[in-house]
């Protein structure tokens, strides 16, 4: 299922409002196999970006996921799941994942290489 967001006053996708199809749960270890694995890089942090250093976990962007399930069949711990296959403890991890992206836009800087990189 491919999802197009409604856009904010300034034009940028409004994640609060975006269908979040895949879902990064709480047992995810910051394994970047997903990250390597999604053709859209909808999974932040990546480890070049700012975040990555400080994250708890790693999330899923429900605006730029185009709902191909690469992702779940990488993680080592199986962390990931589709929106329709979440329990009802683990529904709080769809707001997480949207809420990330809404409130941490800068997160997603790359980190700048040092001298002599």
């Amino acid at each position: 299922m491919l999802y197009y967001a409604q856009f904010d006053q300034q034009g940028r996708p409004d994640h609060r409002t975006a269908n979040v199809t895949h879902v990064i749960t709480q047992s995810c270890c910051s394994d970047t196999a997903c990250v390597d694995a999604c053709p859209v890089d909808a999974i932040h942090p990546r480890p070049d970006e700012v975040a990555f250093a400080s994250a708890e976990m790693l999330y899923i962007d429900p605006v730029s996921c185009i709902d191909c399930g690469a992702c779940i069949d990488v993680c080592p711990v199986d962390a990931i799941e589709t929106d329709l296959a979440l329990s009802s403890g683990a529904r709080e991890f769809e707001r997480i994942n949207r809420m990330w992206f809404e409130v941490a836009p800068e997160a997603v800087e790359t980190v700048a290489p040092g001298p002599g990189a």
